[in-house]
C-alpha cells in the first residue's frame, strides 16, 4: 500500500505539468480556442489591453456577435465568458471568481451593443473601453 502511495505521490506533479497554462503576454488579451480532447489555442484578440476586465468585455462583444467561443486568457488568468457569468481562474478546472455582478454585466452589454450599433457592427477595440467601478 506504501509503494503505491508514493507512487501516485510521484505522478501527481506529472499530471499538474499536462494542465493548461493561460499565456503570461503582459496587455494581451487572447481568445482561447480548442474542442473537446484536442490542444487548447490560443489567437490574439487585442494588444495593449489594460487590465483582466477590459479583456473580459472584450470577450463579452464577442459572444454578443454571436461567436461560439468566447472564453479567452489575460495576463497567466483563464476568462470563461458565457450566458450565466463572466468568470476568471489561474487554472481551467480551478475556482472561477466572478468578474462582474449581473447588473453590472447589464449595463455593460447595453454600452456595448450601443458602441457596435455606431461601428456598423464592429466590436469596440480596447482603447475604447472605458470601465468604471461602482
Amino acid at each position: 500500500m506504501a509503494r503505491v502511495l508514493l507512487i501516485l505521490a510521484a505522478l501527481l506533479p506529472l499530471a499538474a505539468c499536462n494542465q493548461t497554462e493561460a499565456p503570461q503576454d503582459i496587455g494581451v488579451c487572447w481568445r482561447m480556442d480548442g474542442l473537446a480532447g484536442q490542444a487548447t489555442k490560443f489567437t490574439l484578440l487585442a494588444r495593449d489591453v489594460g487590465d483582466l476586465d477590459t479583456c473580459a468585455v472584450l470577450l463579452e462583444a464577442l459572444r454578443l456577435q454571436g461567436q461560439t467561443s468566447t472564453n479567452g486568457a489575460y495576463q497567466g488568468f483563464f476568462i470563461f465568458v458565457d450566458a450565466n457569468g463572466m468568470s476568471s481562474a489561474r487554472h481551467t478546472d480551478g475556482f472561477r471568481y466572478p468578474i462582474f455582478q449581473p447588473p453590472q454585466r447589464i449595463a455593460i452589454d447595453r454600452d456595448l451593443r450601443r458602441m457596435m450599433q455606431a461601428r456598423g457592427g464592429r466590436m469596440p477595440n480596447a482603447a475604447e473601453i472605458s470601465l468604471e467601478r461602482q
